[in-house]
């Protein structure tokens, strides 16, 4: 942008009455001392700066206003040459509202297209960029629209070509204020491998411009088997396909054992013969799967070590109801009391088949990672009502405090509310799972195995508690996992932390903290306590904010192992955006807004010689006030003189001086 700033120009005119004083603001505001201001015709012109990454327009006003001139004195006016594209730091139109109150009018010249044409565009796609298969991972899309309007617009997320979810934003959302909405979208990858995600938004009417619709990332999944242990008492139809299932999944590791009434176990290719009553044993185990097993073939040891490596060693357990409903005598079992489901009065199961019934989405099955099995809401629900009819369901009471029903009957009820088919929960550092449908293989039919695999698939996958990387000895005691692995300046990061103490076990409300260091600055980073969550058996959180682009290293601390930070880092890239080139257009209505808080007006660059005047008009105006002011008068001040001997005279007759 280049403004006549030369002899003939507005700021030549402005020297004589003011003193001007130039600021230039990309980032940080920078203070120009070699302006042709004041008559100085040998100065450069008014230029923006063309390497600028971000515009902080409501600072940028606060910081001049305190220090124009150099001086305590506020300055009489402002004058802001701006497109007003803000992105970053204050609200303008908050700090134009305050230098409005202080008598500083803010006059406004805006530059740039008033009228942008319709585009939208996905500014980048963030990812991390390792993780284990099994792991949960955030993908953060950027997306930025401009002339759309108050729509919406569908951003889609695409894994090798297929599409995962769909999610919508307002236009008028990254239209106000020029500033990108970040996407956010919860996946865990099913396949090992180098995965290609990416961000597409479909072409909008009366786009111009389409190859800025998308973003795309890699992402390498690294394969560690889901250890799986399923237990039942007979090969029902439930146990058959759940099998073939897992045995199908390249990510899991089977093992059987099946108690058969009067028989004993089962011996063969896969299979053990006798449950694991020790830690040592079930620690092979990531998973349980319990099905309809009758209580006396379960030892009180075994199911104590099973709800212990479930609260401690964050390990899964899913319960399988059957039509015996030998899951209704776990209720005053070791594990009753980690159990998604309450079991009190919940009447005889009958073996007899009830009346169809197709399962129902809650709330939270809506938008849960375990029941999402298309890409949009709308979609999802559409495929779980297309499911072929279920014809049982196992009777509990309810939904134990702190739990999440998934799955609920249309009709039955479990008290007020609906039974619940489908039910999870956090224990300790471990998820437990109760599916009270004995017949999902019927999701199979005239559809195939596309969605019977798939939901079990992510069961397992969301179950699984992220595992440690292998590594020395600190490596063990502490791993960070990081919400993304790429950020921009300026923006929190997430950071988590898993941490074991000495004793093997999860550490708990312990003294935890990250080290945070520029990549070949040791010593110049900062510390960060991190805060225990609750119930969470070892997991401690923080976030941190980074101020400069660059690699920071990050590693954890903790007091039982000394002050020293241990030898487990994670590294963060840290970008500085260039938002400047985002959107190129006039926002006039946040130029108005300014403007108008301030008690200022919105000029166009071809009025731009109305400042003269205006300025003018404002300076003869505060002149004149001074010149009538009465403090600025001989007599006032002879006035106050004999108010005073008066009130002390008459305090002086009466006794009270």
């Amino acid at each position: 942008m280049l403004l006549n700033a030369g002899p003939a120009g507005w700021t030549n005119r402005l020297g004589k009455p003011f003193n001007l004083v130039g600021w230039r603001f990309a980032g940080d505001g920078t203070k120009l001392d070699s302006l042709a201001f004041n008559g100085d015709a040998t100065a450069a012109p008014f230029e923006v700066d063309p390497d600028g990454f971000s515009t902080a327009i409501g600072d940028a006003l606060d910081r001049v206003a305190h220090q124009a001139g150099g001086s305590a004195e506020r300055p009489r006016a402002i004058v802001l040459i701006s497109d007003g594209a803000w992105n970053t730091g204050s609200d303008p139109t908050e700090v134009a509202r305050v230098l409005g109150r202080l008598g500083t009018p803010v006059y406004v010249i805006g530059v740039g297209d008033p009228n942008p044409p319709r585009d939208v565009a996905v500014l980048a796609l963030r990812t991390p960029k390792r993780l284990y298969l099994g792991d949960e991972m955030v993908l953060t899309a950027d997306v930025i629209a401009s002339g759309i309007g108050a729509v919406r617009i569908p951003v889609q997320l695409f894994c090798e070509g297929e599409l995962v979810e769909t999610r919508e934003i307002g236009g008028a959302a990254g239209t106000e204020g020029n500033r990108p909405v970040s996407v956010k979208f919860s996946v865990v990858p099913s396949q090992p491998g180098v995965l290609h995600y990416s961000v597409r938004i479909p072409e909008q009417p009366g786009e111009r411009e389409t190859k800025n619709n998308q973003a795309s990332a890699t992402v390498e999944v690294d394969e560690k088997k889901i250890r799986v242990l399923m237990i039942d008492s007979e090969p029902r139809w439930q146990f058959r396909f759940l099998r073939n299932a897992m045995e199908r999944d390249s990510a899991v590791t089977l093992k059987l054992c099946l108690l058969r009434p009067g028989v004993g176990p089962i011996s063969g290719e896969g299979y053990i013969a006798e449950l694991p009553a020790d830690k040592k044993k079930l620690a092979e185990y990531d998973v349980v799967v319990l099905g309809d097993v009758e209580r006396g073939k379960l030892s009180d040891d075994f199911l104590k070590e099973l709800s212990e490596m479930v609260r401690l060693r964050s390990a899964a357990l899913m319960v399988m109801a059957g039509r015996k409903g030998c899951y209704r005598q776990l209720a005053n079992s070791p594990l009753g009391a980690i159990l998604p489901v309450t079991l009190g009065e919940v009447g005889e199961v009958s073996n007899r088949g009830g009346a169809q019934y197709n399962v129902e989405l809650t709330e939270v099955g809506r938008g849960h990672l375990l029941t999402r099995l298309a890409g949009s809401t709308e979609e999802n629900e559409a495929v779980w009502s297309r499911f072929q009819p279920l014809r049982w369901a196992a009777p509990v009471s309810g939904v134990a405090p702190g739990a999440d029903a998934l799955l609920v009957h249309p009709d039955r009820l479990a008290g007020a509310a609906k039974l619940p088919l489908l039910a999870v929960q956090q224990v300790g550092a471990g998820k437990v799972m109760f599916c009270g449908i004995d017949e999902s293989w019927r999701w199979r039919q005239e559809v195939g195995d596309k969605y019977f695999y798939r939901f079990w698939a992510q069961a397992l996958r969301w179950m699984v508690k992220k595992p440690f990387g292998e590594g020395d000895q600190d490596a063990v005691r502490a791993r960070l996992s990081l919400e993304r692995t790429e950020s921009n300046v300026g923006e929190k990061v997430q950071v988590e932390a898993y941490v074991i103490a000495p004793d093997g076990y999860p550490l708990q409300n312990g003294r935890v903290w990250l080290r945070v260091e520029p990549e070949g600055g040791e010593g110049k980073g900062e510390q960060i306590a991190m805060q225990p969550t609750p119930g969470g058996w070892g997991i401690y959180r923080a976030s941190f904010t980074p101020g400069r682009a660059g690699t920071y290293v990050i590693r954890p601390i903790v007091a039982e192992y000394g002050n020293a930070p241990l030898n487990s880092p994670v590294t963060l890239t840290v970008a500085r955006a260039d938002l400047e080139k985002n959107f190129l257009a006039q926002d006039r209505s946040a130029l108005a807004a300014i403007a108008q808080a301030s008690g200022g007006e919105l000029l166009t660059v071809d009025q731009v010689d109305r400042l003269v005047d205006l300025l003018s008009a404002r300076a003869e105006s505060r002149v004149q006030t001074a010149e009538f002011s009465p403090t600025r008068h001989w007599a006032f001040y002879v006035a106050i003189v004999l108010l005073l001997s008066t009130l002390w005279l008459v305090r002086k007759r009466g006794g009270l001086a």
